[in-house]
């Protein structure tokens, strides 16, 4: 099938103007092979650079409010290997503030995408990620206080984190059926 030169929407051979965009169709356009099958020229995300240039800044914050965190985290990952899952109070305190600073920072990363009128499934899969940072937080804090053993605080996270990867598929691919009921809608 051919395709329109202005908007890429596919029109039938021999019409005189694209259902998309009504312009006028001069001549014949066919997109290169690999767009055929699916497969786009992939862009740079400008946007997840900010994201990872956030991400460094909370960790240099952290560190630099809190001078003892790399000999805890040495002592943490010595305990691990012995055997003990032994986190010390501070340092269950200072990893919450770092998974609520990240969540919040998808939050915005979110934010910015939808300003600047990014893809929605761009926008969504980083409220998402918030989400799942989030409520990470809480349950590493309710471990903390002594409410959850650190096991069902790890199985709650994930059981979390499909429900959102399940939705997430449900609402992207709703939104592709739906782009696909309006293109057939106006080819008709």
């Amino acid at each position: 099938m051919p395709y329109c030169r202005k908007c890429g929407a596919e029109y039938q051979e021999g019409a005189k103007f694209c259902t998309k965009c009504s312009s006028s169709i001069t001549e014949e356009w066919r997109p290169p092979r690999d767009e055929c099958f699916g497969e786009k020229k992939q862009e740079t995300d400008y946007i997840g650079l900010v994201s990872f240039g956030i991400f460094l800044l909370v960790v240099a914050y952290l560190f630099l409010t809190n001078p003892w965190l790399g000999e805890e985290i040495v002592s943490f990952f010595t305990n691990l290997f012995d055997g003990k899952f032994l986190p010390s109070g501070e340092l269950i305190y200072v990893f919450t503030l770092f998974l609520i600073l990240i969540g919040a920072s998808s939050f915005v990363t979110a934010g910015i995408r939808a300003a600047i009128k990014q893809p929605f499934k761009k926008s969504l899969s980083d409220v998402f990620g918030g989400v799942a940072f989030i409520t990470f937080a809480y349950l590493v804090n309710r471990y903390n206080q002594g409410v959850l053993d650190w096991q069902i605080a790890l199985v709650i996270e994930i059981i979390i984190i499909g429900i959102l990867i399940i939705l997430y598929g449900i609402i992207v691919s709703q939104g592709k059926l739906q782009k696909s009921k309006d293109v057939d809608t106006l080819s008709t």
